[in-house]
């Protein structure tokens, strides 16, 4: 089986038809050669038995009373038998052993075409022995009372099985080599008829595979009379019915994929006027929010004196808060569009992972004191520093947190953790989760608040404000960062966000290790 595994289905086929056609011929010659010899074997014991009682009945008068001078005539019988090398005759007192190993006189036949390779047998015990290419018979002579009267023995050749066994064997080899060469022509027609539809399948298969031309066909099979059912003619029609059809389909993604393309660039181009335009905007808004928020700033303060009354305060400071907050929300369209115009850059440098948390929670103080929420960090003192671009690091803490807050009810609480994780005894990620027992949300929540502008809550009586963009600007930051951001929530009870971070950015990422 592994000769036959490395080599063509050609080859194959035509290997095992002969060797099956060669073992057939030999085994079958063998079978018949063995009952021939065994028949032979059996007819020459029987001859041999036959010639034994037709010379012992001979000899019955000359036995009983011992009258011997025709008995070397009565042997003479044996010229006949062409396969009989000798005879002995023994009288009874001579098998009594009153005169030890004595044939009568001269009652001993031998072949003259035959050496003499043994005397008499001593022994006249009756047998027949098959050994060393010859038979050994010892038959007893009764007298017409049943007295045993003497004994005869036979020695005959088996040449004529030898004879027999080299014609078969000549005639075996004779039979396996025309075996050989009709099973040699039968495989070629096998091949022509089975293996060689099959290869040009496979050729045309790798072809098609090569050059992705579904034009191609496989040669059509010839169909005669009475052939339309026949196996290969239905493989080949099939085979090409099967690349008309992948062909067809073929050309029609071609075409949807070139309408794709069209549409995409189509959005990519929308896309880039959106950013560009969302760019432009949020500068122009950008300047007289800058001059808004300071002139409130001044009127809150009253640098220059007193307002009078404590209304125009109390407006100055909304008209501060809201101008800040509108500027946020520009600052996150103009970060959003940036990112997605990839024209926003980093700056990776090593930041301190628990400061940077603790200078988020004194930012978010105000708010979560506002809100009734307790903030907890729990960042282990020894905890290596970050590489990041810290400005963007903490903008993606503020932007988590904040969120955390805004959602959680009052009493509730915001935890924070940070921990590292090492493989090999090296640390490979650093991992923030920032845990809150607030709303929480669905699957479907999620998967919409980290599309741009999506928000949970988008009715005109929503609660909670917001733009809908910190998520996705979250998100966007994290990917700039080579991390990933994960969420665990459920409705009603609080919604926990993994933040994980590389060790180290990858090479080209714009930090270079001193």
């Amino acid at each position: 089986m592994l000769i036959l595994k490395n080599i063509s289905i050609r080859r194959r086929l035509t290997l095992i038809i002969m060797a099956i056609s060669s073992i057939s011929v030999l085994l079958t010659t063998l079978v018949i050669s063995s009952i021939g010899v065994y028949h032979m074997r059996e007819n020459i014991v029987s001859e041999l038995g036959q010639a034994a009682a037709i010379v012992g009945a001979s000899n019955k008068a000359a036995l009983t009373f011992d009258v011997y001078d025709k008995t070397p005539e009565s042997l003479g019988v044996f010229s006949e038998y062409k396969t009989i090398i000798q005879a002995c005759l023994y009288d009874h007192k001579s098998a009594l052993g009153e005169t030890i190993n004595m044939v009568i006189a001269p009652a001993h036949y031998t072949n003259k075409q035959y050496p003499l390779a043994k005397d008499c047998p001593q022994d006249v015990s009756e047998r027949i022995v098959i050994e060393n290419n010859s038979i050994d018979m010892m038959k007893p002579i009764s007298g017409d009372d049943g007295e045993l009267i003497g004994y005869i023995f036979l020695e005959s050749t088996l040449e004529q099985i030898d004879t027999y066994i080299r014609k078969q064997t000549s005639i075996a080899l004779t039979v396996a080599m025309a075996a050989l060469i009709v099973s040699y022509l039968l495989a070629i027609y096998l091949q022509k008829a089975i293996s060689r539809p099959i290869l040009n399948l496979a050729d045309t298969a790798r072809r098609i595979s090569r050059d992705k031309d579904y034009t191609v066909r496989a040669a059509t099979l010839p169909r005669s009379e009475g052939e339309y059912n026949n196996e290969l003619v239905i493989l080949t029609n099939s085979f090409n019915d099967m690349l008309t059809e992948i062909g067809a389909r073929d050309k029609q993604l071609k075409q949807q994929f070139s309408e794709l393309e069209k549409a995409k660039d189509v959005a990519e181009s929308a896309n880039r006027a959106k950013s560009q335009f969302l760019a432009n905007i949020s500068h122009e808004l950008r300047t007289p929010l800058n001059a808004i928020i300071g002139f409130s700033s001044i009127l809150m303060n009253q640098l220059f004196g007193p307002l009078g009354d404590q209304k125009y305060w109390e407006y100055s400071k909304d008209i501060n808060e809201s101008g800040t907050h509108l500027l946020d929300i520009i600052n996150d369209i103009l970060d959003l569009s940036k990112a997605e115009a990839g024209k926003l850059s980093m700056n990776f440098e090593e930041v301190h992972i628990g400061k940077s948390i603790n200078k988020c929670i004194t930012i978010l103080a105000e708010r979560a004191e506002k809100n009734k929420v307790t903030i907890v960090a729990d960042v282990p003192k020894m905890l290596p520093p970050i590489i990041a671009d810290r400005l963007r690091f903490i903008q993606i803490l503020l932007n988590i947190m904040s969120n955390a807050i805004k959602f959680t009810k009052p009493d509730g609480k915001v935890t924070i953790t940070a921990r590292s994780k090492e493989v090999s005894g090296e640390i490979t990620h650093f991992i923030i989760t920032i845990q809150d027992t607030g709303i929480g949300m669905s699957r479907a929540d999620m998967d919409k608040a980290l599309q741009s502008f999506g928000q949970v809550d988008s009715g005109l009586n929503r609660k909670y404000e917001g733009t809908g963009l910190g998520l996705p600007l979250t998100k966007k930051l994290m990917e700039l960062h080579h991390g990933s951001i994960e969420f665990e929530s459920e409705v009603g009870s609080g919604t926990t966000v993994f933040l994980t971070f590389p060790a180290m950015p990858p090479e080209g990422a714009g930090y270079e290790q001193l």
